[in-house]
């Protein structure tokens, strides 16, 4: 028994980051499979007579499951364990693509992206409460902003692999890729993320006060999320039509501009890292709709308009790394992460399926001057709410809770220079001793 202590005490005796980057990874590689679809479209077409719009609600189903179903997931993680969660849900992805991967009809193929957002949510849900739990103070902020550039890196990483091997392979064997990398990574997670206890779980109109932070951050993070998603889809439109580019460009400044939301949320966790305020990243959000002039313009050189396109994301790639690591401090409980992170990723896939629409409509309204306005409005109501969340965590919501919620009984986690001390830290050799 003695040995079977130590042998579990080495386990966690380790620095959090190793536990961090591993996450990141059940990340990314989910995110991969959201922007899997999209290098395979043409054949996908071709090969299963779909219309534009057909392809459409098979790209979207993901993250339409999100928007649906984004709270429920968090209250289910609540009972079921955060791990459980994220290895569980990697595995329902790998089944579904692989399901995917063999679909003759529409129908199926429909469905087995719906499946396959199940377990994206989870993931996404997951990540950050097994974040949360495994770190605390400056690492926690830094540790979550990273978790903010798994979409960013994950749609990058399919862009870039699926352009090479889409135009080789047929769209059948480049799913069935994309199905290899989470069922390799949802065994790997259940070997070495150690257990996480499930947390209490209090009747949802006793609490009902407690999600007023997490509102707001989940409503600043749907709107970033507007933003990004619809600048990106738009952008192709804008230099093929009004900038006269071959699409092969156009998808090469795309990418470029997509890798820069990924340079900013990397850039956010480097930052927080070092202890600068979530409220003074804030500010930098006046650079958006600024960047969106000279983006959306025929008038500069194309350079100039991807670079501003690129800084646009970048920013927006920050602010929305910020809206995570303030996540954990706008609650008062530490079980209320887990519901706090649903909150979080329901309105950010209501966001995300809005955007594309809604500065389409603009556009056709107004013309190419709608983005830098939509991006005004849109992006000026996330981040003025992310003001108000960062303002809560620096003030703190959690006095009076001094031990963590996930550390075994009569173990003191020792506090953190931020308000939410309720994690335990995995570094701290007490962490798993009986």
């Amino acid at each position: 028994m003695r040995d079977r202590k130590r042998g579990s005490h080495r386990r966690v005796s380790t620095s959090p980051w190793k536990y961090v980057v591993a996450t990141w990874f059940a990340g990314v590689l989910a995110a991969v499979g959201l922007g899997a679809v999209s290098p395979a479209g043409s054949a996908l077409r071709s090969s299963l007579g779909l219309s534009a719009g057909a392809l459409a609600w098979a790209t979207s189903s993901i993250t339409a499951v999100g928007a649906v179903l984004g709270t429920p997931a968090g209250w289910w993680i609540v009972r079921f364990g955060a791990h459980r969660a994220l290895s569980g849900g990697l595995f329902v992805m790998a089944v579904a693509t692989a399901i995917s991967a063999t679909a003759g009809s529409w129908g199926l193929l429909l469905g087995s992206r719906v499946a396959e957002g199940v377990g994206y949510l989870l993931v996404f849900v997951a990540g950050p409460v097994v974040i949360t739990r495994m770190t605390q103070g400056g690492i926690r902020s830094a540790a979550l902003a990273l978790w903010g550039t798994c979409v960013p890196t994950g749609l990058a990483v399919a862009a870039a692999l699926g352009g090479v091997l889409a135009s080789q392979w047929t769209w059948n064997r480049w799913l069935a890729l994309t199905a290899l990398g989470p069922l390799i990574m949802a065994g790997l997670l259940t070997v070495v993320l150690p257990r996480l206890p499930r947390t209490s779980v209090q009747h949802p109109h006793r609490v009902v006060g407690t999600w007023n932070g997490a509102l707001k951050l989940g409503a600043a993070y749907g709107s970033l999320s507007l933003v990004g998603v619809a600048v990106v889809m738009v952008l192709p439109l804008f230099l093929t039509e009004h900038r006269d580019v071959t699409s092969t460009v156009a998808g090469t400044v795309v990418a470029l501009v997509c890798l820069g939301s990924a340079i900013g949320g990397l850039a956010a966790s480097w930052l927080l890292r070092r202890g600068v305020a979530l409220s003074s990243l804030v500010p930098l959000g006046v650079l958006m709709p600024v960047a969106c002039l000279p983006a959306f313009s025929a008038e500069f050189p194309l350079a100039v308009s991807g670079g501003a396109a690129t800084l646009v994301l970048l920013v927006d790639g920050l602010l929305i790394s910020a809206v995570f690591a303030a996540v954990p401090a706008a609650v008062s409980r530490a079980e209320d992460v887990d519901v706090a992170n649903g909150i979080l990723n329901q309105l950010g896939s209501v966001g995300i399926l809005m955007g594309p629409p809604v500065f389409g409509l603009a556009i056709a309204a107004a013309g190419w001057g709608a983005v830098a306005a939509g991006t005004f409005v849109f992006g000026g109501l996330g981040t003025v709410l992310l003001l108000k969340g960062a303002r809560t965590s620096a003030t703190g919501s959690a006095d009076g809770v001094s031990r963590s919620l996930d550390a075994p009984r009569g173990v003191n986690v020792r506090e953190g220079p931020e308000p939410l001390r309720k994690a335990p830290d995995v570094s701290n050799p007490n962490h798993n001793r009986i």
